[in-house]
């Protein structure tokens, strides 16, 4: 039985993809920012903070017990807000990037030769507005960060997948005309459900595939959450 980690529940995606883990008998410790206990999460759902990074270590380590890691699955980013001259989000959008950066870290040695490092990346790529830096400056981070895990990790697969995000001022949700305007872009003419996303991580994660390591693969327009 192999154990896989979720780093951030990941919405629709996230929960559709720990369903098809579990359905292959492996198991699953997720992290979340939100409040627990709740009924909402399954018993292996632990607390991770960006802004408390070291509070959170301990207790993953005990959910993880003395387990190596066949993947680590990264959903977390912060809040993606829309700026307005005054709002000011941009100072904190990449202060917890380090503590991404030290939680990979400390996980390093439970992954062994072949293990799966999966990024999902919020695309924000098909987003004309302004406003959006911050944003963009957490996506770009994300994209060196795959880079260097993947030049610099030997026997680690690193691979991510840009789905569509696009942030609204409190919420990344997409208006219907948002919604309409992308999904008539694609092939099908529709945007990928989450399970189709969560099917392809799955595909990835249990593959063993080095097919696309080092590799960001873009979805044809999908949720991100």
């Amino acid at each position: 039985m192999d154990t896989h980690l979720l780093v951030g529940s990941g919405g629709e995606t996230g929960r559709s993809l720990a369903g098809k883990l579990a359905k292959e008998g492996h198991k699953l410790v997720i992290t979340t920012h939100r409040l627990l206990p709740s009924d909402s999460f399954p018993s292996s759902t632990i607390q991770w903070d960006f802004y408390f990074p070291d509070k959170g270590k301990a207790a993953l380590d005990k959910a993880l017990g003395p387990d190596s890691l066949a993947s680590i699955s990264l959903f977390a980013h912060p809040p993606f807000r829309r700026e307005t001259p005054s709002s000011g989000t941009r100072e904190g959008i990449l202060s917890p990037f380090s503590s991404l950066i030290s939680l990979l870290d400390h996980l390093h040695p439970r992954l062994a030769t072949g293990s799966l490092l999966l990024f999902f990346v919020p695309s924000l790529s098909r987003h004309r507005a302004d406003g959006y830096l911050g944003p963009r400056l957490w996506v770009g981070a994300l994209q060196g960060l795959i880079g260097e895990w993947s030049r610099n990790r030997e026997g680690i697969l690193v691979t991510g997948i840009e789905s569509l995000i696009s942030p609204g001022r409190s919420t990344p949700h997409m208006t219907p005309e948002m919604v309409e305007r992308v999904a008539g872009r694609t092939s099908r003419g529709r945007l990928a459900t989450a399970d189709e996303i969560a099917d392809f991580a799955a595909w990835l994660i249990l593959s063993g595939s080095p097919l696309f390591h080092g590799q960001i693969l873009q979805t044809e327009g999908g949720p991100y959450f």
